[in-house]
């Protein structure tokens, strides 16, 4: 969704490592996460052979050098819709985000305005699936 602002092949390619990491998190990732992943590389103009990924990474080694406020703001917006993509919120997606907060200096508040934001756009995506669904 936003990630064409990403202007940099680093920050492409960190976000592509997150997303994977983030994804892979819980043991398994769905075919929705994987979904998500694939149009994250098509959005970035990316090849299908910079998704190869390496889970040993450490989330600080990914992310913990970015400095720019604006690719925080995408990085942790984005991840956020790919964690909400399949319905569960689990436990270790929870301690994912908690660390992805911290590393990147984010509030509670500054956490929950994302939230609430990714939480209103699955509504209206669903609100949306209707309206094309609805044969009326």
């Amino acid at each position: 969704m936003f990630l064409h602002f990403l202007q940099s092949k680093e920050h492409k390619l960190k976000f592509l490592k997150l997303a994977n990491f983030v994804a892979s998190t819980d043991g398994f990732v769905n075919w929705k996460e994987r979904g998500y992943i694939r149009s994250f590389v098509n959005e970035m103009d990316l090849q299908e052979t910079d998704m190869l990924y390496s889970p040993k990474s450490d989330l600080s080694e990914i992310i913990g050098d970015l400095k720019d406020q604006q690719v925080k703001n995408i990085f942790f917006a984005e991840i956020l819709l790919l964690i909400f993509v399949d319905g569960d919120y689990n436990d270790d997606e929870k301690q994912i985000v908690k660390d992805i907060k911290q590393l990147f200096g984010f509030s509670d508040a500054t956490y929950e305005t994302f939230r609430n934001w990714v939480i209103r756009m699955d509504k209206l995506k669903i609100e949306g699936m209707s309206l094309i669904l609805d044969p009326s």
